[in-house]
């Protein structure tokens, strides 16, 4: 729905009436606060108009479903607290494991302190992963891990630039990419996808130690 041009919250109520399990108006406000931070405000300074970024784009040409990866991915790029709870997450369990969300709270609190909002933070990823399909519940503090969806090349390759332009790079060196940013998915390697959009998308430079993606 969101049209670069027009001012945010002319699409509050939209979001409202999209957002219908949150009944209390401040979680309603808080939720809309995240998602236009993440998915708009962080691409721009001005606060006032919507200005045209890279996710808007994506979500205009894809499907949700051809989306999803991208939505995660830009959700453990933007808030470090996601990247470590990721990153938590596989060192704790393996894949053939149940997640206790008692063991991974604990954990967290380990590395964050015992605070509400590290506890509130870590149940609101597992349902988010949860809603994703990535993850499904047993029961109140336990998971079942689904089968790791398989993402495509052209996915890898918008998450890549998307990874570019949040970082204001024209440069990635895909030997030190972040691997939490693709935790959740089964993904081809980098280096295939770097040799398929090669020319088109970005060159591709593999020298000694290093293969770098120069954007275009």
């Amino acid at each position: 729905m969101v049209e670069p041009g027009r001012k945010p919250e002319e699409f509050y109520d939209a979001y409202n009436d999209i957002a219908t399990e949150l009944t209390g108006k401040d979680g309603r406000r808080k939720t809309r606060t995240v998602l236009f931070r993440t998915f708009i405000y962080s691409f721009q300074e001005s606060k006032s108009t919507i200005e045209d970024n890279i996710l808007i784009q994506l979500s205009k040409q894809h499907d949700y479903e051809y989306m999803k990866p991208i939505y995660m991915a830009m959700f453990i790029m933007h808030y470090d607290i996601l990247k470590s709870f990721t990153k938590t997450y596989f060192q704790i369990f393996d894949a053939s494991q149940e997640i206790s969300s008692t063991a991974l709270t604990k954990k967290m609190t380990e590395s964050f302190g015992d605070s509400e909002i590290v506890k509130r933070s870590t149940r609101a990823f597992l349902k988010t992963l949860s809603d994703f399909h990535i993850i499904e519940p047993i029961t109140k503090t336990s998971y079942e891990q689904l089968n790791k969806a398989t993402i495509s090349k052209e996915q890898v390759a918008d998450i890549l630039k998307l990874y570019a332009v949040v970082n204001h790079t024209k440069q990635v060196n895909i030997g030190e990419f972040d691997k939490a940013i693709l935790a959740f998915y089964d993904a081809p390697l980098l280096s295939d996808v770097a040799n398929s959009f090669h020319a088109k998308d970005w060159e591709y430079i593999k020298g000694h130690n290093r293969e770098l993606l120069m954007m275009s």
